[in-house]
């Protein structure tokens, strides 16, 4: 271990050795050459000295850091400290409750810290803090560099050949399609704690998720967003959201006749869009108190630190990481974090921003229930007149969803109630529904709209639920 102080260092310079701050917090992988801008960002963090070390444990055992018993740590607990990973990630802010996915995280990583208990614990708390956001704000310079060299747009194919409808009966009956993305679900918490504990992670590693996706979506592109609408999901639950996204995202890129790598990349933007909420508390996520100044801007520096959750993933793309950055941006510049607009803004982003806000009002909250899918498209519809989202996703999102999204009830004009489980990308307003019972329960009873003279029978209106 070796101090080192700041005004020593020089841009372009190669450490063999991992940067931390005093307190503990990674600054800089072993091996990465010194830009001006992380220097810029070094000199503003008030210290003199930054640390060069193998591991975080050559700092504890100077005595620079302490170790914390994680065994002692619980969901719901209020942290004292800021507590660091093995890896030199905060993972949890002083006075900050405690979260499952914080626990999972330790368990990935293995020993937690946290800076020296002293008289000068806030100064040095607030400290990290602001190392931390100067160091992701030095990623977003250095990003916005490359922004020149890359391709911000994606060229649609004059025909999607890689979709290959497959016979329907072929498609999984809801509760296998639950039991699947349950485990998709799964294999998402368990990558998202080995990133929030700042462990190395391949791209590669979403691959078979994403595979799984790609398949359903080239067979069964009508019944697709059944994995997204139709599938219990859960509040407050970022791997749960994720999940949603891509699978919306997915869908819509396929109706903009994107090639079959394009949509690929756009499950792997979907999958890691939004690590950045994993440093924001749960009492901000959900809205459930009052927000404070700070606790605005830690939501609106989310999309921020989510770039910087993603340099622990191997060969995560410029464009992936960009899209990222970009996915709370708006056509009209009112997006955050950096008020980009229209042709500035990849088309990656631009897709991402429309599954998110679509999922986000059709997912469950514990401070109201979660909308109707049809008002709910209904919303996003009208947001294109506002300049505010990208208006040929939000005409891709129709086709892939339907006027009535997959997982909608609706009254027919017969009077019968029924359940949407496939979309017609061309008849919006005529979808295949499963007729109900009386009761509300499914009957064997299919019937595709599109085959039926309107005169017959159509949707008469949206349902809050399966009896109305």
């Amino acid at each position: 271990m070796e101090k080192i102080r700041i005004q020593n260092l020089r841009e372009g310079s190669v450490y063999p050795q991992t940067i931390f701050s005093l307190t503990g917090q990674k600054l800089l992988g072993a091996g990465v050459a010194l830009t001006g801008r992380h220097l810029s960002a070094m000199r503003q963090f008030g210290e003199i000295e930054v640390v060069l070390a193998d591991s975080i444990n050559e700092l504890a055992e100077a005595g620079l850091i302490n170790r914390v018993d994680s065994s002692k740590l619980a969901v719901g607990q209020k942290s004292h400290d800021n507590l660091i990973t093995r890896a030199g990630q905060v993972l949890v802010e002083s006075g900050e409750e405690i979260e499952a996915h914080h626990i999972d995280a330790i368990k990935a990583g293995g020993e937690t810290y946290a800076a020296k208990a002293e008289a000068k614990r806030q100064q040095k708390q607030q400290a990290q803090r602001r190392e931390r956001i100067l160091m992701a704000d030095a990623l977003v310079e250095d990003l916005e560099q490359q922004v020149p060299g890359m391709s911000l747009r994606v060229t649609a194919l004059e025909t999607c050949n890689w979709i290959k409808p497959a016979d329907p009966s072929h498609w999984p009956t809801p509760q296998n399609l639950a039991d699947w993305r349950a485990m998709a679900v799964e294999q998402l918490r368990q990558l998202y704690a080995r990133i929030e504990a700042g462990l190395p992670l391949k791209m590669e590693q979403f691959k078979p998720i994403i595979d799984d996706l790609l398949d359903k979506l080239s067979h069964h592109p009508t019944r697709f967003t059944q994995l997204a609408l139709l599938c219990p999901r859960r509040e407050d639950y970022l791997p749960d959201h994720a999940y949603t996204v891509t699978v919306l995202a997915m869908a819509i890129a396929a109706q903009l006749r994107w090639p079959l790598e394009a949509v690929r990349r756009i499950g792997e933007v979907g999958f890691v869009f939004d690590l950045g909420m994993l440093l924001v508390p749960e009492r901000i996520r959900t809205g459930g108190c009052e927000l404070t100044d700070i606790d605005r801007s830690r939501v609106q520096r989310h999309p921020v630190f989510s770039l910087a959750m993603i340099q622990v993933i191997e060969n995560a793309d410029p464009i992936v990481q960009l899209a990222a950055l970009q996915h709370q941006e708006r056509e009209n510049g009112s997006g955050y974090p950096r008020g980009t607009r229209k042709d500035a803004l990849c088309d990656y982003a631009r897709v991402l921003a429309v599954a998110d806000s679509f999922a986000a009002t059709t997912e469950p909250r514990h401070y109201r229930k979660p909308k109707l899918p049809y008002i709910a498209m209904e919303e996003t519809i009208r947001s294109t007149s506002a300049n505010s989202l990208w208006k040929p996703a939000v005409r891709a999102l129709l086709q892939a969803a339907g006027l009535f999204p997959v997982g909608s009830y609706v009254k027919l004009s017969s009077g019968v109630n029924a359940h949407v489980i496939a979309t017609n990308p061309v008849l919006l307003d005529r979808p295949t529904v499963q007729l109900l019972s009386a009761e509300g329960t499914p009957t064997t009873n299919i019937i595709d709209l599109a085959e039926v003279p309107k005169q017959e029978l159509t949707v008469a209106r949206p349902l809050s639920g399966p009896k109305g």
